[in-house]
């Protein structure tokens, strides 16, 4: 589970509270999640991975008449709605087309860049991608480093483009006193880019300056082995644990001093952690890279290092870890702008309006 699949499922259910919500997908996991915040959840009986690798490719190309019969079913029971909302990429034509063909608007969600999906495969993906452009009526994306990634594509136009930002459904804690504890919480998918073996890095140079700290690790994914091999080959077993995959993450966090996110991802779209970092009155340590300065502001509510330069950051979780009166303030500001921006209420709202504007008549 990712943060799309959070905040999508957290979109609807704040949704469904004025509207009549049918979510679709072929992830058991994600359906089980919409299932818990009482939305219809359908399954999907067919997967086409036409961006993974080439096993995947040949398989989608075997499926690919069987996948479009099945999601011209789905579209052809779900006719009446008054549009439909499509994140995945390959639905993006299958869905598309056939509610062009039913008269039912449809408004994708696009959290990232593409230019590292288009590229493989000898470009098919962009081909697809171009195939599916004509039919949506708006495309929302959640940040303006994504929507400049989708601009630069020259695929999408700019009348098709709007900006919405994700958000959570957080209750800010009535106080927000700091955490004597020095402990670091970094949450997200254990994927190469998403920086955890930089952040390794990094905590060894807190560990040599401040022995006391501790660092801790949640989530799971195919790059948690090579994070477990590179901290024991830097002998940081004793202060970095690794806790993959949680019931609740948001209490690990709640009990650290700081959120750090070290995502350096081409395919990073939002960030949605460090929402979850300000939610929680935590200071979020960073690079000052797109598309998390975007969220979080340098001294306002996080610390942010140039891209590349692993002692300034490591010098700004040492800054947070020592400083009290700097935490506190940053947490507070940080609490501060999640209440102004980001809960999952406003963002609901912005969707309502865009979606209601585009449907069936």
């Amino acid at each position: 589970m990712g943060g799309a699949e959070i905040f999508i499922s957290e979109l609807l259910a704040e949704l469904q509270k004025r509207h009549q919500i049918t979510a679709y997908t072929n992830y058991r996991q994600f359906q089980n999640q919409l299932r818990s915040h009482a939305i219809v959840a359908g399954d999907i009986p067919v997967v086409i991975d036409i961006i993974g690798n080439w096993k995947g490719l040949f398989k989608a190309a075997v499926l690919l008449p069987y996948a479009w019969l099945v999601y011209g079913a789905i579209v052809f029971r779900v006719r009446d709605a008054g549009v439909i909302l499509i994140s995945g990429f390959a639905e993006k034509l299958f869905v598309s087309f056939w509610a062009w063909l039913f008269r039912v608007p449809v408004v994708w969600i696009e959290f990232s860049p593409l230019t590292t999906l288009f590229e493989k495969f000898f470009g098919f993906p962009r081909v697809w991608y171009w195939l599916a452009a004509c039919f949506p009526a708006k495309v929302i994306t959640t940040s303006r480093h994504s929507q400049f990634g989708l601009l630069k594509e020259g695929i999408l136009t700019k009348q098709q483009l709007v900006r919405i930002p994700c958000g959570r459904n957080i209750a800010v804690p009535a106080r927000s006193g700091i955490i004597k504890q020095q402990e670091v919480v970094c949450i997200s998918r254990m994927e190469e880019g998403k920086g955890q073996d930089i952040l390794v890095q990094i905590f060894a140079l807190v560990h040599k300056k401040l022995p006391s700290a501790h660092m801790t690790l949640v989530g799971e994914g195919a790059f948690l082995t090579s994070v477990k091999k590179q901290i024991r080959t830097l002998q940081l077993t004793k202060v970095i644990a690794c806790l993959g995959r949680v019931p609740d993450a948001l209490a690990i966090l709640q009990k650290a001093r700081i959120c750090a996110v070290p995502s350096i991802w081409p395919l990073e779209g939002f960030g949605l952690v460090a929402c979850e970092g300000l939610a929680l009155a935590k200071p979020v340590v960073a690079f000052d890279h797109a598309p998390i300065n975007e969220i979080v502001t340098h001294e306002r509510n996080a610390l942010l290092a140039p891209d590349g330069d692993l002692e300034k950051f490591a010098d700004n979780i040492i800054r947070l870890l020592t400083d009290d009166n700097l935490a506190t303030r940053l947490g507070r500001s940080g609490a501060k702008e999640f209440q102004s921006f980001y809960t999952i209420e406003q963002v609901a709202k912005k969707y309502e309006l865009l979606l209601q504007d585009h449907v069936k008549k």
